[in-house]
């Protein structure tokens, strides 16, 4: 099942870690149980302030050590930048680490 297409590329290289024996149904299962558990349930919202929330940015992302390259995050224009160089470098940053998500709150 794990030979999907993305972008037109056969996936068919995947290395399962080695605890699951080569079965990708095990992996899946033992994320799924994961997933569902009650630490995950009780925890869930720390992620979500981490990805979504009030520790994205400023003073909370710092203490939560949750900061990336300035050109990582939503809304900056590159096609503002002047310096050439400097545009088609973070051009490539956003290409390559995408962008965090604009924060919800």
């Amino acid at each position: 099942w794990y030979q999907r297409r993305v972008r037109g590329n056969t996936v068919d290289d995947v290395q399962l870690p080695t605890w699951a024996n080569e079965d990708s149904r095990l992996l899946i299962l033992t994320h799924r149980m994961a997933l569902e558990s009650e630490y995950v349930s009780q925890n869930l919202h720390h992620w979500i302030d981490l990805v979504f929330g009030y520790k994205q940015q400023g003073q909370a992302a710092v203490e939560a050590i949750n900061v990336f390259h300035p050109s990582t995050y939503f809304g900056i224009d590159v096609e503002k930048i002047e310096n050439a160089l400097h545009r088609e470098a973070m051009k490539t940053m956003v290409k390559t680490y995408g962008q965090n998500s604009q924060t919800t709150l």
